[in-house]
């Protein structure tokens, strides 16, 4: 008995990353996604840019450029700290 409710709770917390994408706002995806654009173009890597921009990138903020589709609550403050901490002015939210 025991055993499946946890199966139950496991499959239930599987979900809620998907449910919480569909609730996303589209100003919040358009934020993130201009935050993103700036990360990669002047701190993060691009492919492009070659191997020094790799080894200056932050692993978090990789994360959080990958997950503006799917996870705006985590990936706009972290992207927002690292943007900050490189004394950049962030883009105007709305």
């Amino acid at each position: 008995m025991r055993l499946a409710a946890k199966a139950i709770a496991v499959a239930v917390l599987s979900l809620l990353p998907a449910v919480s994408s569909a609730q996303t706002p589209a100003s919040d995806v358009a934020y993130c996604h201009s935050l993103s654009q700036l990360y990669v173009r002047y701190i993060g890597h691009d492919f492009q840019y070659g191997e020094y921009a790799r080894q200056r990138a932050n692993n978090d903020a990789q994360v959080a450029v990958t997950k503006c589709e799917s996870d705006t609550a985590f990936a706009i403050p972290v992207l927002e700290r690292e943007l900050k901490a490189q004394n950049f002015t962030l883009p105007p939210r709305g």
